[in-house]
């Protein structure tokens, strides 16, 4: 099985609702993030990926390591990922922007979250943390 090794957020709101993308070609949603490149930290790419994907600078925000968290990709044929999550909080709250291969960004909130069909790294790590925030 192919491995990546990924940083992802996330990303609330003042509201408490949870930001998730929606890559081109995909039909699930998962949290922004990406790709760790040789050399970088995890925080380091999640600042690039935050920036390319969605126009804005993770490091004017509070940002806390949520955890590590493995699961099977669901966009990558016979891949798991490996995932630095993040939890990044948006205060005051911004505009997104999306760019890059990024389709859709959308707000989910507690009762919407379940009409969409999200990514197994982002429903079983992050989900149940922001279901309890």
């Amino acid at each position: 099985m192919n491995q990546l090794y990924l940083a992802c957020a996330l990303i609330t709101d003042t509201q408490g609702r949870m930001l998730v993308v929606r890559k081109k070609k995909s039909t699930y949603f998962q949290m922004a993030g990406g790709k760790i490149d040789p050399g970088e930290t995890p925080l380091q790419t999640l600042r690039r990926e935050c920036e390319e994907e969605l126009s804005f600078d993770i490091s004017h925000y509070a940002v806390t390591f949520l955890g590590e968290h493995s699961a099977i990709a669901v966009n990558e044929a016979r891949t798991q990922v490996n995932a630095h999550v993040y939890h990044v909080q948006l205060t005051p709250a911004i505009p997104i922007q999306i760019a890059a291969e990024i389709e859709q960004a959308i707000w989910l909130t507690q009762e919407n979250y379940h009409k969409y069909t999200l990514a197994h790294l982002l429903e079983e790590f992050s989900l149940p943390i922001w279901l309890n925030m």
